[in-house]
């Protein structure tokens, strides 16, 4: 969605195809794989559809289907979105392909999402240690019996004339020299190395120097938004009246603090940043004290001022939207956002300082530590009430 953004793009998405590839006991059990499903069509969140690639091994770890999942098929989570979902042998190769294309025509099509369910195999343990054979023993004599995909898919070409014995070796040859060139490369590149870092103290000094300051003229013009509305649209009586004070406050002074914040993302966007605010009620706010969009109640059209005032300025937006009632996947979301175009402002907004509890794990393994880990860096802003920003 970021790329999009960044590149214009309506909602449809036609430049930027996203995919996602899981595993068959994570799409089953992860509850963040539904929760993004649920933001699949959501404004601010769809992507003109994502494709879904479920590797689908038949055991997670050790774990049958039947004691992983209550459903048939692991795919089936999925339904609730009116997609389609290809179930497909991961040892006919054509047909995979043939699958796929399916699903990214499907999406081109409707930009909706579609899930490719590829029914196939684990041959080894889910790591070096592990011999799945002590845990699924009927399962495994079966798989140590089979050939691989890559012979059986051999044997069909030269049976069918489409490849000869030579080509056939200097495929595999070619192909395993690739990989040990790249694996090399990446031995030799070694990890990615994060920022020094050493620790945060309570005396840490802050940043000085940093000039935050807006002119007089464009604080007038960010007040005024408020009170320069398109012929014809009308607001709530209560809303106009505080549209009236922030037009007025911008001029004379007595900015409150929810109105104060509105500056502060509306001047970003006048600089030509793209901001995006995004968390549950966000658009209103959960105090009634942001207005970042107003309604008409005659007919439900929306109007967002200082969206429009960054438009009509250069390349600036304010995005501002409300999310589902959801934690993990939306952080997450933010947080991918803020990657995704890093010169863009992010936020996230919790609509209580405990509405963040539910994304602790998008808060552990990835804004506090992105950056040791992989040397990725977020400027992710986690508006937390009660004072945990």
């Amino acid at each position: 969605r970021a790329r999009q953004d960044l590149q214009g793009q309506d909602d449809d998405g036609r430049s930027v195809l996203p995919i996602l590839i899981h595993g068959d006991a994570a799409f089953a059990g992860q509850g963040v794989v539904v929760e993004v499903l649920n933001l699949s069509q959501l404004r601010g969140y769809r992507t003109g559809g994502t494709i879904h690639i479920v590797v689908n091994n038949q055991i997670g770890f050790t774990t049958t289907p039947n004691s992983g999942r209550s459903s048939n098929y692991s795919t089936d989570v999925a339904k609730g979105l009116q997609v389609p979902i290809f179930h497909v042998n991961g040892d006919d190769p054509e047909a995979v392909v043939r699958a796929a294309g399916l699903a990214y025509e499907y999406r081109q099509a409707f930009h909706k999402d579609a899930v490719v369910d590829v029914i196939c195999y684990r041959r080894r343990g889910h790591n070096e240690a592990d011999d799945p054979s002590m845990t699924q023993p009927q399962m495994y004599h079966v798989i140590d019996d089979k050939e691989g995909t890559r012979a059986q898919y051999t044997e069909d070409l030269l049976g069918r004339g489409d490849l000869s014995a030579s080509d056939a070796e200097a495929v595999a040859r070619d192909f395993h020299d690739q990989m040990e060139t790249v694996f090399n490369e990446v031995r030799l590149a070694g990890k990615p190395k994060a920022t020094a870092q050493e620790g945060i103290a309570m005396s840490q000094a802050l940043p000085h120097g940093l000039d935050t300051s807006i002119t007089r003229e464009e604080l007038t013009a960010i007040g005024q938004s408020y009170a320069d509305l398109p012929e014809g649209f009308t607001i709530h009586p209560r809303v106009a009246t505080v549209a009236e004070k922030r037009a007025e406050s911008a001029r004379d002074g007595g900015i409150d603090w929810g109105w104060g914040e509105l500056i502060a993302f509306g001047s970003l966007a006048l600089e030509g940043k793209v901001v995006r605010l995004a968390g549950e009620d966000s658009r209103r706010g959960t105090f009634t004290q942001r207005h970042a969009v107003l309604i008409n109640p005659s007919n439900a059209e929306e109007y967002n001022p200082l969206d429009v005032l960054a438009r009509s300025q250069g390349p600036g937006k304010f995005l501002v939207y409300n999310s589902a009632l959801t934690e993990y996947a939306g952080m997450g979301f933010e947080y991918g956002y803020s990657v995704g175009n890093p010169d863009a402002v992010v936020a996230w907004e919790a609509q209580f300082g405990d509405f963040a509890n539910g994304a602790q794990t998008i808060i552990d393994e990835y804004v506090s530590s992105g950056e040791a880990k992989w040397g990725q860096t977020s400027d992710v802003i986690l508006l937390l009430p009660h004072g945990y920003e």
